[in-house]
This record gives C-alpha cells, sequence and structure tokens, in this order.
C-alpha cells in the first residue's frame, strides 16, 4: 500500500520538471539568436534622416514612422478615409514628405514631424451648431477632401 501511496505523490514531482525542461530549451534556444540580432537603426532627428535617405538606408525610420500613424489611425483618427490619416499606403510619398519636412525644419526630429503631418491633416469633428432638444443625432458634417500629402 506504501508504494502505491508512494507512487502516486511521486507522479506529479515527475510532471512538473518534464514541464519545466521545456522553457528552459526554448531559452536555450532563443539565447544566440537574441545575441546575434542587429539593433533597429531609427533615425532620432532630421539630419540624420537625410543622411539615411541618401544612404538608402532609411526603411527602419520609415517603418517606425508607418508604425505611428498606424497607431494614430487604430486609436484616434476619426476621419473616413479607407487609408487614414495620410489618405496613402504609399511609402515614397511619405519618404518625400519627410525629406520636405526635414530641409525646412533641420533641428526638428522624426516623431515632431510626423505629428506636425497628422495635425495638418487629422479631421476634426464638429459639436452641433445648435442644441436638439428632440434628441435627434445632429446631421453628418462632410469631411474635406485631402490633397495628397506632398502637395
Amino acid at each position: 500500500m506504501q508504494s502505491t501511496l508512494a507512487l502516486v505523490l511521486e507522479l506529479p514531482m515527475q510532471r512538473k520538471e518534464s514541464f519545466m525542461k521545456y522553457p528552459l530549451v526554448l531559452v536555450a534556444l532563443l539565447v544566440p539568436v537574441l545575441l546575434h540580432a542587429e539593433p533597429l537603426q531609427v533615425s532620432i532627428d532630421c539630419p540624420e534622416w537625410v543622411a539615411a535617405r541618401k544612404q538608402d538606408n532609411y526603411q527602419s525610420s520609415l517603418a517606425w514612422i508607418q508604425g505611428f500613424v498606424a497607431a494614430y489611425n487604430q486609436y484616434e483618427y476619426a476621419g473616413s478615409d479607407a487609408n487614414g490619416v495620410l489618405g496613402t499606403h504609399d511609402d515614397n510619398a511619405v519618404a518625400k514628405w519627410m525629406d520636405n519636412y526635414c530641409q525646412e525644419n533641420t533641428s526638428s526630429n522624426p516623431r515632431e514631424a510626423i505629428e506636425s503631418l497628422i495635425d495638418q491633416r487629422k479631421h476634426v469633428k464638429n459639436a452641433c451648431p445648435t442644441r436638439r432638444q428632440s434628441g435627434r443625432p445632429c446631421p453628418q458634417e462632410k469631411e474635406a477632401e485631402k490633397p495628397a500629402i506632398n502637395e
């Protein structure tokens, strides 16, 4: 009877030890990969953006900008354009806009640049001009058509 009880008590301990092996194996496999990964080079300011564009090494910075815009579109954008606040998914248009911005604002950085573009292009919902006693919603106002980014 004692030997059966001892087996029953040992079984959960064996399972626990086998489950502990899997995370250790996973860590052992991932550590070499993470140690050899290159850090993402993102432009910190406009002069770095211009230099990266000249060397055709701006993709990581552009990806960061697109991620910033995607987050804005997901959580803040109130307009009706299916392409979001920029009105386009064209990488070249965004990169050219950044080129123009950085030439005019050399002491700026990509975050300030994209925030200024969003401020220029975002749709602002106006409140109802008159108070409605009936409880009906205000009539929908049309969103003004946005020009292309580089116009």
